[in-house]
């Protein structure tokens, strides 16, 4: 059996992983230039922030497993910190007992251990797939088509996108076509000082969640600067001010971020360095939809992703995960 894997964040590279294990070739497409789809960590000329997720948590006791194996290869850190919540234009102490994680020395370390010894085509952006007698192809987006026919196709992709990509092969469960909302992400390097206690904080309707990324576990920061900080705008107020928007998102977060660290200022904060990334697919609307891959198993193909699983870290794994299983059972 040949499988030919659409998408190289945590889901795809999840189940490239298992089935390789099991003497399965497997090739994975990914569009980016580079791998983790949402765990990315950008590197800048002045830094590397991770501008997707902040961290992860782990429930399930198989993704707790792998957590574990993660941490004694030195791939993730706990982040031990005590969250914060802005009420009434200040900080408040949030605490709660849910271990974090962060890939060290950035997210991106977690694609990078998944895919160790994988078959990946990178800056490879697929178009659509159809079958043949062969089996199925993958047509590029310049038009010209995969060498190889594929026993499976598994597209790990958002689920917005995942029709046009199966577009000549509908699956037996209808595909919603919004499940997401977007984020703009705002990353500000800092001089100043700022009260140790605040690594991360949720925020409100314009900001929704900060990190202090200089103050996560085994972090590469720069002597230039005091502070990385990473802002999530909430799923609101980036739908209401999209890719195109005139507002300067730059000037925005510093300013808020300077009112809402108003009572934990030791040192007025001033402004080196930015970067700002609009994520299209970001937060999934409802989470309440755990059916973990959805598969048509006559026309052997199927769909995974976290957005069917939770849309979080662990909800991409245990979807890559468990179809894995269901490939190999079979």
């Amino acid at each position: 059996m040949n499988v030919a894997i659409i998408g190289a964040g945590v889901a795809g590279l999840t189940l490239a992983k298992q089935l390789s294990r099991s003497g399965v070739d497997v090739r994975v497409f990914e569009k980016a230039r580079a791998l983790g789809g949402r765990i990315t960590t950008k590197h800048l000329d002045w830094g590397q922030v991770d501008i997707g997720a902040q961290y992860f948590t782990a429930r399930d006791q198989r993704f707790q497993s792998q957590v574990k194996l993660w941490l004694d290869e030195g791939v993730v850190s706990q982040w031990e910190f005590t969250p914060y919540r802005k009420t009434n234009s200040t900080l408040v102490a949030s605490p709660d007992a849910t271990p974090r994680y962060v890939g060290t020395p950035g997210m991106s370390c977690i694609g990078e251990s998944l895919a160790k010894d994988l078959d990946i085509q990178l800056s490879t952006r697929i178009d659509h797939v159809y079958s043949s007698v062969e089996g199925w192809k993958l047509v590029c987006a310049n038009g010209s088509e995969i060498k190889n026919h594929f026993d499976w196709v598994v597209v790990s992709a958002p689920a917005e996108q995942v029709p046009l990509l199966i577009k000549n092969s509908p699956l037996d469960i209808p595909i919603h076509q919004t499940v997401h909302q977007p984020c703009w992400a705002l990353a500000l390097a800092t001089r100043g000082d700022v009260d140790n206690q605040i690594q991360g904080f949720f925020g409100d309707d314009i900001v929704s969640w900060v990190s202090r990324l200089s103050s996560r576990p085994n972090q590469i920061i720069s002597n230039e600067f005091d502070d990385c900080w990473m802002l999530h705008f909430s799923s609101e107020w980036s739908n209401n001010n999209g890719r195109d928007t005139l507002v300067d998102i730059e000037r925005l977060g510093f300013n808020w971020l300077i009112e809402s660290l108003d009572n934990y200022a030791i040192e007025p904060l001033s402004l080196l360095h930015s970067y700002t990334h609009y994520w299209r697919y970001a937060k999934v609307i409802d989470t309440r939809v755990s059916q973990s891959y959805i598969i048509n198993e006559e026309n052997q193909i199927a769909v995974i992703g976290d957005w069917l699983n939770g849309g979080r870290v662990e909800g991409a794994y245990l979807s890559g995960l468990e179809l894995s299983e269901h490939l190999i059972g079979h």
